[in-house]
């Protein structure tokens, strides 16, 4: 739950559109607390009513999601990688069924990729109104959406570099499918973010439009799919997905393998410290 006890996900409908609203405005809706099991509710709560045609993903105050919660990252606290990837310190509670020791020592998908394959299991469009950052998870989030429009202040990137990690949630099957692999190799490589023009012109985005139009041209993108006869467009979505879905869940086994080698790494370890600390520091006067 956020500061105030509002949750860390709200929804509302709008004839046959589902908006859906990350809500941890106090951490940049970070990824933490209830967020992705209330992501994964309000996905389950679509693809269970028929009037729901579209869903409609933004962020509250500024931000779409920062990624994973810095605050949560001090890496003296983290336990090994193994044990991190399949539980709740970082990122909160997932909605996920819990494993047995057995099942977390089976695991080859981790916590991230579960959460990612059951938010693919919607056979319905979803669209991502991407405001502020969208970073790491946050990023991830974004990607698991059928279309994004990005609103002026956007900015998208992985961001995992600079903190010795690698691509999770999909990205590293999403991203060159959408932008080529040189330019998702720049994006992976450097961490660097892209601003909403130039994630336009690399086919990140469908749109770039001024931050006071973006929801009101998700709602009106969302309103004019939810018109058409509503199982021709699933079918169109399960067609896409399928397409690729057995090479993303090779490549959500290699996001996870290389996860586990990546946080136990020193590099990577003091790396998460450094950032953690910057969270922790209070303001200059």
């Amino acid at each position: 739950m956020t500061e105030g006890n509002e949750p860390d996900v709200l929804t509302e409908r709008h004839g046959g559109v589902l908006l859906v609203r990350l809500n941890r405005p106090h951490r940049h809706n970070a990824i933490g607390g209830t967020m992705l099991r209330d992501l994964l509710a309000a996905f389950d709560e679509a693809a269970a009513d028929d009037t729901v045609h579209v869903i409609v993903t933004t962020g509250t105050c500024g931000s779409f999601s920062a990624g994973a919660d810095a605050a949560d990252l001090e890496a003296g606290r983290l336990p090994p990688a193994r044990e991190l990837l399949t539980g709740d310190v970082v990122g909160g509670e997932k909605g996920l069924p819990p494993l047995s020791p057995h099942g977390r020592s089976m695991d080859d998908l981790g916590n991230a990729g579960r959460w990612t394959l059951r938010m693919l299991e919607l056979e319905k469009p979803a669209i991502a109104a991407v405001n502020g950052a969208a970073v790491g998870g946050g990023f991830g989030i974004a990607l698991l959406h059928d279309i994004l429009i990005a609103g002026e202040s956007a900015r998208l990137g992985a961001g995992f570099a600079p903190l010795g990690l690698t691509a999770e949630l999909g990205i590293s099957h999403l991203l060159p499918r959408m932008v080529g692999t040189v330019a998702a190799a720049d994006l992976l490589f450097t961490g660097r973010l892209v601003g909403a023009v130039e994630a336009k012109e690399l086919g990140l985005v469908s749109e770039a439009v001024p931050d006071d139009r973006l929801l009101d041209r998700a709602m009106e993108l969302a309103q004019r799919i939810s018109s058409m006869p509503p199982l021709g467009v699933q079918s169109s979505k399960r067609l896409l997905r399928r397409s690729t879905r057995g090479e993303l869940v090779d490549q959500l086994r290699a996001e996870h393998s290389a996860q586990t080698m990546l946080f136990d790494h020193p590099d990577t370890r003091a790396a998460l410290d450094r950032l953690a600390a910057r969270v922790k520091r209070p303001p200059a006067q």
